[in-house]
């Protein structure tokens, strides 16, 4: 008797945060970027994102206009007080989405650098000063 409450209370608590995990995951938002830029390894055109969260630690990019997306795996970070940003590195010609910044009160997703992308910081790494573009989201 003992052992069926609990396993019905640990039901009751997963299906609990189940919802809330579910909840959490159709948080979107919407951000126009006016330049090429990678998601990882993937070369993503200008234009209408939205870029919602869809597990823990995966975000989906999906470009409105063509309809091209790409799953991203960041980590997590401590809430910052800017807020509804995406943050890429600029190196040269090319941008690497880095950071997604939600709302208030909200963690970060930071996204590893890429092979590439270390390359080129170490091949710009004297002319390093103010690589990072902000577009701010709705």
């Amino acid at each position: 008797m003992k052992y069926n409450s609990i396993a019905q209370s640990s039901l009751v608590v997963l299906s609990l945060l189940l919802t809330v995990a579910g909840a959490h995951a159709q948080s979107a938002a919407r951000a126009k970027v006016p330049f090429a830029f990678k998601v990882g390894t993937t070369q993503m055109p200008a234009g209408t994102y939205n870029i919602q969260n869809v597990g823990a630690n995966i975000v989906t990019v999906r470009n409105v206009q063509t309809g091209t997306s790409v799953l991203a795996m960041g980590r997590r970070e401590s809430p910052s007080k800017k807020m509804d940003k995406l943050i890429f590195h600029h190196y040269g010609s090319q941008y690497f989405l880095t950071e997604i910044l939600g709302s208030e009160g909200s963690q970060a997703m930071v996204f590893p650098a890429t092979k590439r992308e270390k390359e080129l910081q170490v091949a710009h790494a004297p002319t390093n000063t103010g690589n990072n573009i902000e577009i701010a989201s709705k």
